[in-house]
């Protein structure tokens, strides 16, 4: 009678045990996918557009390499927002210029955000760079499928992902080291 007693609840805490493993092991993997999905691309825009790879990223990827090109190197309508000013040209902008420390005034000073289509940041300091990039504050911008740092800072594409947070799997992130030179 003892001995059938503790083999059942020695049963029930192995089976316990079962279910605690079997649950762990599940949440552990749901947890790996999501991390997994979430993964933040960061592409030197230069890669993209000005190498013997683009036609592979083209049909690789969501980017639209000859719209991008467009939007980078041609002559847009423009939003420009500096020091809590704006100025637009054009009746629908398809581009927003601004700087980091501008950033979070985005949402309360752009009206005009239906058309834009690509964002370029400038970054112009060491603690900018480091700076925590929340990419939130272009929700409100439908067709927003670009967003384009440029820095003349010496950084890596896996420096600027450590530092976004609230990413959206709509926009491609994009940076630029500013050597000088013509392009955007």
């Amino acid at each position: 009678m003892l001995l059938e007693k503790t083999s059942q609840i020695m049963k029930q805490k192995l089976l316990l045990m079962l279910i605690l493993v079997s649950f762990c092991t599940t949440s552990y993997a749901q947890g790996v996918r999501v991390e997994s999905r979430s993964t933040i691309n960061v592409t030197d825009v230069n890669s993209i557009l000005f190498s013997d790879v683009a036609a592979r990223i083209a049909s690789n990827s969501a980017i639209n390499v000859e719209r991008l090109r467009s939007l980078v190197t041609e002559v847009q309508s423009s939003t420009y927002f500096y020091e809590r000013t704006v100025k637009t040209y054009g009746d629908a902008p398809t581009s927003l210029f601004t700087d980091f420390s501008s950033i979070n005034q985005l949402n309360s000073s752009i009206s005009l955000k239906q058309n834009i289509e690509i964002v370029t940041v400038r970054i112009n300091s060491v603690s900018e760079l480091n700076s925590t990039i929340d990419l939130a504050v272009f929700s409100n911008f439908p067709n927003l499928r670009y967003i384009y740092f440029i820095t003349s800072l010496p950084t890596t594409s896996t420096n600027i992902a450590s530092h976004v947070i609230n990413y959206d799997t709509r926009f491609n992130i994009l940076y630029k080291l500013d050597k000088g030179d013509s392009n955007q």
